[in-house]
């Protein structure tokens, strides 16, 4: 016999279950309403499918803890992501003074949480690798994000191209290479930004330091082409696979 499944909060014993996203609706519905079109998530190589609201799953939260992460962190971040993209920023390099940048931080943390803990197959290869329930523990402030010192942010923002600032994802899987040694990480577009996180016990080279975003009021970056990034790699990879298919 086959238990019930079980809302994935700290502590919450409810089976009874909504459909919860894993980006906020807020994003793409700003983006339906800016372009007036549908939008495209896409994770990696594994899925992609025009959504209007987002990719979601109905067996991962309850309605009291998909609220309580959607005021905790999805509504304000999505108000500041938003108020950062409609301000002027000049390349090559950037940085905001009284930036709430643990919210960005946690934020961008429970979106990477709710995708690892999904059993659907489009997200098999977002894995928080062993940081599962201190991710947990984090979100329902059972324990401070600077506790979780393997988990770091940087950001960058997109040159001027048609469609970038239209653009999110899930979470992709990327390597990263610093130093000459690979990290492990993941790259989150939303709305013009590039949010890198990395997930690895080791530190940082110091030089970056000024750009980690965790524990900072002080939003600093650099721009980026579009075009040169990993994730238009594997978008133009996955356009090639349809191609093949077709």
């Amino acid at each position: 016999m086959s238990h019930p499944l079980h809302c994935q909060g700290l502590g919450c014993p409810t089976v009874d279950l909504i459909n919860a996203h894993f980006i906020p609706q807020a994003f793409p519905r700003q983006i339906k309403k800016s372009s007036g079109g549908l939008n495209t998530t896409a994770s990696e190589l594994r899925f992609t499918r025009r959504l209007q609201h987002g990719l979601s799953d109905n067996a991962i939260l309850c309605a009291d803890c998909d609220g309580f992460l959607g005021r905790e962190y999805d509504n304000p971040a999505f108000k500041l992501i938003s108020s950062l993209s409609a301000m002027a920023f000049s390349p090559p390099t950037f940085e905001i003074p009284n930036v709430d940048c643990d919210l960005l931080c946690t934020f961008i943390l429970a979106v990477l949480w709710r995708c690892s803990i999904s059993n659907r197959y489009e997200l098999s290869n977002i894995n928080l690798i062993g940081y599962t329930n201190p991710a947990r523990m984090v979100l329902w402030h059972a324990m401070l994000i600077g506790n979780l010192r393997a988990y770091r942010v940087l950001c960058q923002r997109y040159y001027p191209h048609p469609g970038v600032e239209a653009l999110y994802s899930l979470p992709i899987p990327a390597p990263f290479q610093l130093e000459g040694s690979e990290w492990h990480g993941y790259v989150l577009p939303l709305i013009g930004f590039r949010f890198m996180v990395i997930i690895d016990p080791r530190s940082l080279p110091s030089h970056y330091d000024p750009y980690i975003l965790n524990g900072s009021n002080t939003l600093r970056g650099s721009f980026v082409d579009f075009p040169e990034t990993y994730e238009a790699g594997q978008a133009r990879a996955l356009l090639d696979l349809h191609h093949k298919q077709a």
